[in-house]
């Protein structure tokens, strides 16, 4: 692994930020940190890059262990969601700051920067001042300014927070191919599931100071191995009694049963249900355009939860009594958590 967290712990008072960290990130990945507010995954960046300093464990990078070494010196990048650059400074020089502090000659600058320029699809803009940009290029600026020493880690903290929902989505796609082509190894804290499912090649999900699980986008969003992460990940809901659902084994003492809206399938009273002697009935509560789908809300055995329905499918109205069949859900006790399969999809494959 290139970079490497054994046994991190952390605490300011009695709070505990990190407990027990151990993960593994290979070189050249883009790792999204995901998790909610106080679980510790900034704490987790800002050790990383030498601005906080763990109470017991190693940090190792590319095979050296960086504990004792100033930030200055582990080769690590950093970006803030506030941009944090230098207003009087210009694009150009703003890029070009470490490498001055640095003392590299003029020349050097001059090409690693404009090089640096093109590569953020900026030309032209060197000249400019950050008052003069959009959010979005001033972002891109600061990737820059961070990349031009060439650092072998980049770490940024909800790089996208400050822009808007469009060039957000832009600069996913954007970052996500900049660090691929440069080889270099980030980074990003995130409590945004879309962006983290979007821009990583994996995912470290944190809870309370610990790693809760690690793994690839899909994996994690199809297998949860833990409690919080069945509930954390995906939009939930939780069904008051899974078992007045149709057609699910009983495995006896639970805590929680989860379900997301692709794991249900709502349909009219006058359209085909394939299993319909498995389905039960509910009310249609709300219906709200999505973009590509219609997420319904439906009341059913004294429990809420949502399901989605296609832009061709015809309309269901509020009030309206459907046909509700549930494919699988996820069920808790303590942090463990099992998959079930609704019996009734034995007798044929299903693809959802």
């Amino acid at each position: 692994m290139y970079i490497e967290l054994r046994d991190i712990n952390k605490s300011y008072g009695s709070f505990k930020a990190s407990d027990n960290v151990n993960f593994g990130i290979e070189k050249g990945k883009l790792v999204a940190l995901l998790g909610p507010s106080g679980s510790g995954k900034t704490t987790i960046l800002r050790m990383i890059a030498g601005l906080e300093k763990p109470d017991s464990g190693e940090i190792e990078i590319d095979g050296r262990v960086v504990n004792g070494i100033p930030a200055s010196e582990r080769g690590i990048g950093f970006v803030f969601q506030s941009y944090a650059l230098f207003r009087y400074m210009t694009v150009f020089d703003n890029i070009a700051f470490g490498l001055k502090v640095r003392r590299m000659n003029k020349a050097e600058i001059n090409e690693r920067v404009n090089g640096l320029i093109k590569l953020i699809g900026l030309e032209g803009f060197g000249k400019r001042y950050p008052s003069q940009l959009s959010g979005g290029q001033r972002q891109r600026v600061a990737f820059a300014r961070a990349l031009a020493p060439n650092p072998q880690v980049l770490l940024l903290d909800e790089p996208f927070a400050a822009i808007d929902a469009k060039v957000r989505q832009e600069l996913r796609k954007w970052l996500k191919d900049m660090i691929h082509q440069l080889g270099v190894t980030g980074i990003f804290v995130t409590h945004d599931q879309d962006e983290a499912i979007e821009v990583s090649d994996e995912i470290i999900v944190t809870n309370k100071g610990r790693v809760d699980q690690t793994g690839t986008p899909i994996d994690i969003y199809r297998h949860p191995t833990t409690a919080f992460t069945s509930s954390f990940f995906g939009v939930t809901s939780e069904l008051s009694d899974y078992m007045s659902f149709r057609s699910f084994d009983d495995i006896g003492e639970y805590d929680k049963a989860i379900v997301r809206p692709e794991f249900v399938k709502i349909t009219k009273k006058n359209e085909f249900q394939k299993y319909k002697s498995s389905a039960v009935e509910g009310v249609v509560r709300d219906a709200q355009f999505r973009g590509n789908s219609i997420e319904v809300t439906v009341n059913c055995n004294n429990s809420t939860f949502s399901a989605r329905r296609g832009l061709d499918e015809p309309a269901v109205e509020i009030g309206e009594k459907v046909d509700v069949f549930i494919y699988r859900i996820f069920v808790t006790h303590g942090d463990d958590v099992k998959l079930l399969k609704n019996n009734a999809l034995r007798e044929e494959t299903v693809v959802i």
